[in-house]
């Protein structure tokens, strides 16, 4: 409600030209808290707003928050001096971020008015492939020789540190800018004044290759608890930082598009699809959706070949809904866990075989107590002990079977170089669900044969 009355009078305060009111209300704003209101207004409106902000790094802390395709509008209607001006006062690699989002023609245009260093800078990170850690880190940090003092690194740090994005850690280079050592601010503090710096860095660095995928970041700056890593190409030299709110955003964004993967809408993420017409979202949704419906064709066509034993037991029919449903729970189970272990490294691909056996053990055992229950439960509700066994045991396959395939396929997926994530989708189901109906109408024609009076 208070997010939605400052629109309204930030609105309000646009109309009636008070620039002073409106200064006053939108300079306090967080940036996040901006960001937010920002999605309520009109391009023009919010260049409008930034007319009365003369601090050109409020701006740049504002437009860093803003979604991807926002940015590049307010970008396009700004001048070409004041867009630049804004980038400047931007990390490098915000601003990189920015001009990859814009045509490269603009974004080029863009780079000329600007500092030929900083130009350098944000064009020599825009060479990096997407999604690798090179094209996540930041170039602005700080650096010592392992020569000077504590009292001088100090001094140093006074004199560098506004123009690094964080100094919580600072890094030890040789002559050949290769990384040697790093120490965190505290214990450059408590340090004695006299001590070299070469006496109190840590040697054991961990640090990550710009050409890696950025996950890896991710997993290492979780598994660590940093608040930085530092990013090394080839050659062992230290190329930039990737810092923990980076990471945070990647979490987000591959969370993000791993979701949509799971339900056919790859094309839609970060949060796109909330916001795409009802149009966009069918035709995102659709071919999934038929991919399901063909499926399921399948599995009435199954259920048609076998139509005979359900004239004869047609209690049959009552558990189809049960095998089904259970089969694609447990399948759909199986599977997340696969590619939730997989995308946090905590699942290789070299323990491939031993992660099918576990997950089909649990199968087994989750086959083995709910095909028991239900068992016991058909028998005293049907009062036939030969539709119970068949439903006891065809459930307890279907499970087991689940499990299997809905770990196994994320895990030849990936070895085939294929995302992950589309296994957890219609896949997992359709398959279990032909699977178990073949199972339970297979099983149920054996056991009423032999056992019965079919």
């Amino acid at each position: 409600m208070e997010e939605k009355i400052i629109i309204e009078k930030i609105k309000r305060l646009l109309d009636e030209k008070k620039s002073e009111e409106l200064k006053e209300l939108v300079g306090d704003l967080h940036p996040n808290d901006f960001s937010e209101i920002a999605e309520e207004l009109s391009p023009e409106q919010i260049i409008e707003i930034f007319r009365f902000i003369k601090d050109r790094e409020k701006i740049a802390e504002y437009i860093s928050e803003l979604n991807t395709e926002l940015q590049s509008d307010l970008l396009n209607s700004m001048s070409k001096k004041q867009a630049s001006e804004i980038l400047k006062e931007m990390d490098t690699d915000e601003a990189v971020d920015i001009l990859g989002e814009i045509a490269p023609e603009e974004s080029r245009k863009l780079l000329d008015l600007m500092p030929r260093e900083e130009a350098e800078e944000i064009e020599e990170l825009m060479k990096y492939e997407e999604n690798t850690a090179g094209s996540i880190m930041n170039n602005e940090f700080v650096t010592l020789r392992e020569h000077f003092t504590s009292e001088q690194a100090i001094q140093h740090i006074r004199e560098m540190s506004p123009e690094a994005e964080m100094i919580y850690y600072v890094y030890v280079l040789d002559q050949r800018m290769r990384l040697i050592g790093v120490l965190s601010l505290r214990d450059l503090i408590v340090a004695d004044a006299k001590k070299k710096i070469s006496q109190i860095m840590e040697e054991d660095i961990i640090s990550v290759l710009d050409t890696e995928d950025r996950e890896v970041a991710a997993r290492v700056i979780s598994d660590y608890d940093f608040l930085a890593i530092p990013v090394i190409n080839k050659k062992g030299m230290m190329v930039g930082i990737i810092t923990v709110d980076d990471i945070i955003d990647v979490l987000q964004e591959e969370v993000t598009e791993d979701i949509h993967k799971m339900v056919g809408s790859a094309e839609f993420y970060e949060d796109k699809l909330i916001k795409a017409t009802p149009l966009s979202r069918a035709k995102a949704r659709l071919p999934w959706l038929l991919v399901c419906m063909v499926g399921e064709m399948i599995s009435g066509s199954v259920i048609e070949f076998h139509s005979g034993i359900l004239e004869v037991v047609v209690a049959l029919a009552f558990f189809i809904p049960i095998i089904m449903a259970m089969g694609g729970n447990v399948g759909a189970q199986s599977s997340t866990i696969t590619v939730r272990g997989l995308a946090t490294g905590q699942l290789r691909l070299d323990e491939l075989w031993k992660n099918i056996w576990t997950e089909t053990k649990v199968g087994f055992f989750i086959g083995i107590t709910i095909g028991i229950i239900i068992s016991i439960l058909t028998y005293f509700w049907q009062n036939d002990y030969i539709l119970g066994m068949t439903i006891g045991l065809s459930l307890c396959i279907t499970v087991i079977s689940a499990a299997t395939v809905g770990t196994l396929l994320p895990l030849v997926f990936t070895r085939l170089n294929i995302d992950p994530a589309v296994a957890t989708g219609p896949f997992i189901t359709t398959a279990v669900d032909v699977g178990s109906l073949i199972i339970y109408f297979s099983l149920g024609t054996f056991l009423f044969t032999y056992l019965g009076n079919l």
